[in-house]
């Protein structure tokens, strides 16, 4: 019996926003289990198991969607205590984010595909299993173009997890 895919779309920051990233993260001192660099990801929509035969409505319904270019500062720590999440965030949402994401979970509505419907928080999860919060919380501001979408795939890995991107988006250009 075909199990499905674990998907979700998300916005995949390039190498230069992924390494300072990094380079905040390693400056924490936090007990717990680091998230590897080139998994960092913000999530749109979480689409959770999906079989095969859905891909194809899916890519469609991204396909229809057009993503605005922006910008966004990572300036906001939180942490989701029940699960031992620190994570990076931001303070404002872009207007043409905000609009974007509303769009492509109103898409996958109308086109019957299912997804978590929990509130939007973007971020980007730093740590797991976090046992005690780092004592100092250094200020942060990493500024991030956005510039395109990623529908992804979470695989199990042993013991942990690897996302694999399947599709990107390009953003639409902006004539000026």
């Amino acid at each position: 019996m075909n199990k499905g895919r674990r998907l979700f779309f998300a916005l995949v920051p390039g190498r230069e926003v992924g390494d300072r990233i990094e380079q905040f993260q390693q400056s924490l001192v936090v007990s717990g289990r680091a998230a590897r660099p080139h998994q960092f990801h913000a999530t749109l929509a979480f689409l959770g198991m999906q079989q095969q035969e859905s891909l194809p409505v899916i890519t469609a319904v991204a396909s229809r969607l057009t993503f605005r270019p922006c910008s966004l500062v990572m300036d906001r720590i939180g942490q989701f205590k029940r699960a031992g999440v620190l994570w990076l965030g931001v303070s404002k949402i872009p207007v043409e984010l905000l609009d974007f994401q509303g769009s492509l979970v109103s898409a996958l509505l109308d086109a019957g595909i299912g997804h978590d419907r929990k509130p939007w928080e973007l971020h980007i999860t730093l740590y797991r299993k976090m046992r005690k919060p780092s004592p100092i919380m250094h200020p942060v501001a990493i500024e991030w173009t956005l510039n395109g979408f990623d529908l992804v795939e979470s695989v199990s890995a042993g013991n942990s997890v690897e996302y694999h991107s399947i599709e990107h988006w390009k953003a639409e250009s902006q004539v000026i």
